[in-house]
């Protein structure tokens, strides 16, 4: 077995911050795919969820975008849509992304007070990892199929990059969740992946 390991690749910098994404992988595992395309100050927190998650399961392998900046707004410079992703514009995701991993888990951040359990992932995965945040964190939590985080498009690097394309399961967190419950959320999605939901 391939040890894994962590590299990053710098993409962009400014006088005043950076945007680097990073990989943590031993070439080889196609089971679990956890991501954070908008972490660092982008969407505060997603990362050090990703990677914490991670890093909990036997078998998994973290991708994740972290921007930076002193003087200006993270959020303004380095939010591409997540169906604006691609295998040209970042080569670490590059390495990974003919692999089919059989889950694929990305964070995000949202601006309302609640969380959303979206990606193209089947509805009873959607409903059962509802259920389970509901009883995690205090803001309401709703699956969703529909609508601008749904995350359900064939684009959204969550969808492509899972086995066959059956989808991914994309979770946006409002910041109070972010903030105060994010080791909540990590530790209800490490017992969904050990009862075999996820």
């Amino acid at each position: 077995m391939t040890r894994a390991t962590f590299r990053t690749h710098r993409l962009e910098e400014t006088d005043t911050g950076h945007y680097t994404e990073l990989l943590y992988d031993d070439g080889e595992n196609d089971e679990v795919l956890v991501c954070a395309a908008h972490g660092g100050q982008v969407e505060p927190w997603t990362a050090e969820q990703a990677v914490e998650l991670t890093a909990r399961l036997p078998s998994a392998s973290c991708w994740a975008c972290l921007g930076y900046d002193d003087q200006r707004k993270p959020f303004e410079l380095w939010h591409p849509p997540s169906s604006a992703f691609s295998p040209e514009a970042y080569p670490l995701l590059g390495e990974i992304a003919d692999r089919g991993f059989e889950t694929v888990v990305s964070f995000h951040g949202l601006g309302d007070d609640r969380v959303l359990v979206g990606g193209a992932t089947d509805a009873e995965t959607k409903r059962r990892v509802s259920d389970r945040l509901e009883t995690a964190v205090s803001d309401p939590v709703e699956s969703v199929s529909s609508g601008p985080y749904a995350g359900v498009s064939p684009n959204n690097f969550v969808n492509w990059l899972s086995r066959d394309g059956a989808g991914g399961l994309q979770l946006e967190q409002s910041r109070a969740v972010r903030d105060d419950e994010r080791g909540d959320v990590v530790a209800a999605l490490e017992a969904l992946r050990d009862d075999g939901v996820l």
